[in-house]
């Protein structure tokens, strides 16, 4: 098993590619992933968010994958720790990529359990113009379980951000009706990928920095201690301060990440 840096700091951040004309459109529609006999909870996620432009994308079933599928994708080296669920949530990343990368527009991708702020659409298109061609990767939300980690002033100066995970769950209404200006650092290290916005070259990047998936210990800066690659969202942390990759605080999506509900966790 490697063990591998994440990047503690990136002063000057490389360009994954360079902003201008040309910059790609943003499709409005938020492609939320789900499970195809997901009904439930695709009903929630819309009566969550009825103010959100949605199309669902099926999710490859973990559960029904065989050692044989897996093995045959090309996509895992042996030995990885992922449950069936994180195999899953892997390949369908791997197939919204591989068509982002393809295209010429700015996608966002959410998971089925995310809340997003009602003015999502007008907050983000906003943002996004007056940035045109600068980000590659925006995470619009992040687990409050865990940490976020970027860095401020020309990226030199590492931040380290903890959330109190139970007052969310109490004041969910409160985040609804925040209507605070929304700020974006450079992004280092985050966990729970409920709802980002990546670009052809974004995507392009993330699929060969993190494919084929392989077993490694990644040291966490954020965490102070080594995390092994249990899932995607662990692995996509070895990319972020190599690409154009921003943070939006306070997030404008938010999870309650309930494991007993969670498709990666099976």
């Amino acid at each position: 098993m490697n063990s591998v840096q994440m990047p503690a700091r990136n002063p000057g951040r490389s360009s994954v590619a360079a902003p201008g004309m040309g910059a790609p459109a943003l499709r409005r529609a938020v492609s939320v992933i789900s499970l195809t006999g997901s009904r439930s909870r695709r009903a929630s996620f819309s009566a969550c968010n009825p103010e959100l432009e949605i199309e669902f994308v099926d999710a490859v079933d973990g559960a029904a994958l065989s050692d044989d599928d897996i093995a045959n994708s090309g996509l895992f080296a042996p030995g990885l720790p992922y449950t069936r669920g994180a195999y899953g949530i892997a390949m369908t990343a791997h197939r919204l990529w591989t068509r982002i990368a393809a295209g010429d527009e700015l996608v966002t991708i959410a998971e089925d359990d995310a809340i997003f702020r009602p003015d999502f659409h007008a907050v983000t298109e906003r943002f996004l113009h007056a940035n045109a061609g600068r980000y590659d990767f925006i995470a619009w939300g992040y687990n409050f379980d865990s940490i976020l980690r970027g860095s401020i002033f020309n990226s030199r100066t590492p931040v380290t951000m903890r959330f109190d995970e139970a007052a969310l769950a109490r004041y969910v209404d409160d985040f609804r009706s925040d209507r605070s200006a929304v700020l974006v650092m450079n992004l280092l290290e985050f966990y729970g990928i409920c709802a980002y916005t990546v670009s052809p070259a974004g995507a392009r990047f993330l699929l060969d920095r993190c494919f084929p998936l392989k077993p490694e210990v990644l040291f966490s800066h954020g965490l102070d201690r080594p995390i092994s690659n249990f899932g995607i969202d662990v692995a996509m942390n070895k990319c972020y301060g190599e690409m154009r990759s921003v943070a939006s605080f306070p997030p404008l999506a938010i999870t309650m990440n309930d494991r007993r509900t969670s498709t990666i966790q099976t």
